[in-house]
């Protein structure tokens, strides 16, 4: 095809828009056949393809098009009724359609006629018209010379076709509303049509790489400038970078799509996997309107069909065995999508059979991927990912649905290969999630800029927990060895560690210094990253690697900084499982499990962070394993709603809590201290006058000396009365008065 043949590239789109929605309407109408809008729906879409395809010569599409409107006419018109046959004759006529449009494409016509079995099949659905019926014809529209008029191109019924009258209606309504008159009442209601335009996705992908350059040159005048003594290039600098920032937001909007588009095919996927299966599944579709790059869209397509297929072949049993097991004869399977921690989150939800951990563990004994020794020091958890494993299947036999045994080890890879990641869960006899993040964009991400001797790395922010000081003097105290696998003491757990000095082959400096650790997780596998130094955030742009560290598995891309050399940016799961941090974490896992024997953990001490709420009062402890993070903010920061305090935070809502008063008049650019904790319904901030040190104490008695709500009682710490700190008591207190007393459940 002509690439600046651009009527006929529009054809494309819109028959291909067109043909999706048809199709979406026969499934629709297949399980609801008297749906009136559906049938006008279905019409339309196949209407708009014909009547285009005849105005471009496509001779062959138009007679397939006009049997198969003919059909859907039929039954706008109360003649017809959709039932199994018809919905079957129309779908194989929309694959059909689309190798008319695929040749099209290609060769710039439409080459043979439609398969004559197709053709008999559609004729044999068109009822016959009775001889008393009225034929109508469409007028043809008068038009003065005298007036700027645009005509629709779409032919018109020729001698003797004869049309309905609601037909005839909606063609001379496309007339009027294609009238380019200036008087036309039409010009001040511009249709969503007249609102949008088509831009090719070539040049969007172009824009993004411009803006990427942008980008690069912003940050490398943001540096520049803040190194010069001239403030009018400080004021240029900042208003470049306001401009950046708003283009780059206003291009990223343009490329985001919504999920739905990637679910439209569904409904007819789930047609042909119940008439494979015998089964029969009905589908939920929560949250289509979430958006994503659509690069991305594009990436996890294949591997949601794959899921999709899966749960229908594997999770979701016989009707005669869900009857049998007291459940509906039809399976439920959901599909949401929704916005989490920057991400998007998809979910796949069947309420099948879920996993059996036992034949998962005994299939991947047999196929060597499991030693017998390592069973015991399993969680349930990690018996059912052992599904990801390359070349894993349960299935007994290999079809054409789920796999064709080749297991979800490809689905893991496409899934990890756009910075995604995937979990499971599954409860057997209940049903099995697919629980899939997904990052907005790939283009520019926010990344953590380290040092690691001479060289400087790129983290990207959405696999970054938290950042640990560690001291020089601390560093063999606070870091060891456990079963050849080096570990750091992290409030009471022993976290994985991976020195990346080491991983680097970079070598070890001549003088031991001050160290950073970098609690990172990768699919749902926390460990941490030992560097150098931490420099700052920035908005990276992601440029692809060189073909001298293209086989590197560590790396993910790389980046130019600010002063125009290049950081190398960290792929952290495949770092993760390169440093071998889940072998590591087994090893821990075993020893967890050895000191659990004697019902002790592996360390005694209880952690507490020591706080002083406010100046009157004493001090007050808090358990560090519930304390997610310290921030210190302006106090004008601080918001009300329904009459409580809030803060922005992270893009969210942080509701505040105060332990003690807050009473005396202060200055509004005053800091305040947070304890930010993760709550059941969310983060939840504790407002504290000051922070006072961390402790380990395994002997601090608690006795309950007086009643107050949030308050398990008091006890000794560092030779002072200390208030222990009910915080799970203190948040239901808060919950339970904002909702005025009543049970949420």
């Amino acid at each position: 095809m002509p690439q600046n043949d651009k009527a006929l590239q529009s054809f494309l789109i819109e028959s291909d828009e067109n043909l999706a929605q048809l199709e979406q309407d026969i499934v629709a109408l297949e399980r609801a056949p008297d749906d009136s809008e559906c049938v006008a729906s279905a019409f339309r879409a196949i209407h708009t393809i014909k009547g285009t395809c005849g105005f471009f010569g496509f001779s062959h599409l138009e007679a397939l098009t006009h049997l198969m409107e003919d059909i859907l006419g039929a039954m706008r018109d109360g003649h017809l009724k959709m039932d199994l046959d018809i919905a079957a004759a129309l779908l194989d006529g929309v694959d059909e359609i689309r190798v008319f449009l695929k040749r099209i494409n290609n060769d710039g016509n439409d080459g043979d006629s439609a398969p004559d079995a197709l053709m008999a099949r559609l004729h044999e659905l068109v009822p016959e018209k009775s001889a008393d019926e009225p034929a109508v014809v469409i007028p043809e529209p008068e038009v003065e010379t005298s007036s700027a008029v645009t005509i629709s191109e779409e032919p018109v019924a020729e001698k003797g076709e004869t049309t309905t009258a609601a037909e005839a209606e909606t063609v001379a309504s496309d007339l009027e509303e294609k009238d380019d008159h200036p008087d036309n009442p039409s010009a001040a209601n511009p249709t969503p049509s007249d609102s949008t335009v088509r831009v090719d996705v070539v040049l969007l992908d172009k824009l993004m790489n411009v803006v990427g350059e942008l980008v690069l040159t912003r940050n490398q005048l943001l540096q520049h400038a803040a190194s010069q003594n001239d403030s009018q290039l400080v004021n240029l600098s900042q208003r470049l970078n306001l401009v950046t920032s708003e283009l780059q937001e206003g291009l990223m909007q343009t490329r985001m799509q919504p999920i739905r588009n990637a679910w439209a095919t569904y409904p007819r996927l789930l047609r042909d996997l119940e008439k494979k299966t015998g089964k029969k599944v009905t589908p939920i579709l929560k949250g289509g309107d979430t958006e994503l790059d659509r690069s991305l869209l594009e990436a996890i397509r294949d591997p949601l069909i794959h899921l999709v297929r899966n749960a229908v072949d594997h999770g979701i049993e016989s009707p005669e065995t869900r009857v049998a097991a007291g459940k509906p004869e039809a399976g439920t399977l959901t599909l949401s999508a929704y916005h989490e921690s920057g991400n998007v989150t998809v979910e796949i939800t069947d309420d099948g059979k879920g996993l059996d951990s036992k034949k998962i563990i005994a299939r991947a004994l047999a196929a060597g991927l499991l030693h017998p020794d390592q069973v015991d020091s399993l969680t349930e958890r990690e018996k059912i990912r052992y599904i990801f494993q390359p070349g894993f299947s349960t299935a007994e036999t290999v079809n054409d649905l789920s796999g064709r045994g080749v297991g979800l080890d490809v689905v893991r890879n496409n899934v990890e290969r756009i910075g995604g990641s995937i979990d499971i869960k599954s409860t057997p006899g209940k049903g099995t999630t697919f629980k899939l993040k997904i990052p907005l964009t790939l283009a520019i991400v926010p990344a953590l800029i380290v040092r690691c001797l001479h060289q400087r790395f790129a983290i990207p922010q959405v696999n970054l927990l938290e950042v640990v000081y560690v001291e020089a003097d601390k560093l063999e105290e606070d870091i060891q060895t456990v079963h050849d696998a080096l570990v750091y003491r992290l409030r009471g757990r022993l976290l994985p560690l991976v020195d990346m000095r080491s991983l680097m082959h970079m070598g070890t400096p001549e003088k031991q210094h001050d160290q950073f650790i970098l609690v990172l997780t990768a699919d749902q596998q926390e460990f941490g990253l030992l560097v150098d130094d931490v420099r700052d955030t920035e908005e990276i742009v992601v440029k692809p690697l060189g073909r001298l560290l293209k086989d590197n598995p560590c790396f993910a891309g790389a980046t130019i900084m600010g002063d125009g050399r290049v950081a190398l940016i960290l792929d952290v799961k495949s770092t993760a499982d390169f440093a071998g941090v889940t072998r590591q974490d087994r090893k821990l896992n075993q020893q967890a499990h050895m000191d659990d024997q004697s019902h002790q953990p592996i360390n005694v001490a209880e952690n507490f962070l020591l706080v002083r709420p406010n100046e009157q009062t004493g001090r007050s402890a808090i358990s560090l394993s519930k304390v997610s993070r310290l921030e210190e903010v302006s106090r004008d920061l601080i918001e009300y709603s329904a009459g409580r305090e809030v803060i922005q935070y992270r893009g969210k809502i942080l509701p505040l809590i105060r332990l003690g008063e807050d009473t005396d008049k202060h200055d509004d650019n005053e800091m305040i201290r947070i304890v930010v904790q993760p709550t059941e319904f969310g983060e939840v901030g504790l407002v504290v006058n000051d922070i006072i040190d961390i402790v380990s104490d395994d002997k601090a008695n608690i006795e309950k000396v007086a009643k107050s709500d949030g308050i398990l009682g008091a006890g000794i710490l560092q030779g002072h009365i200390t208030d222990f700190i009910d915080s799970d008591a203190l948040f239901n207190h808060y919950r339970d008065m904002n909702n005025g007393g009543r049970d949420e459940h």
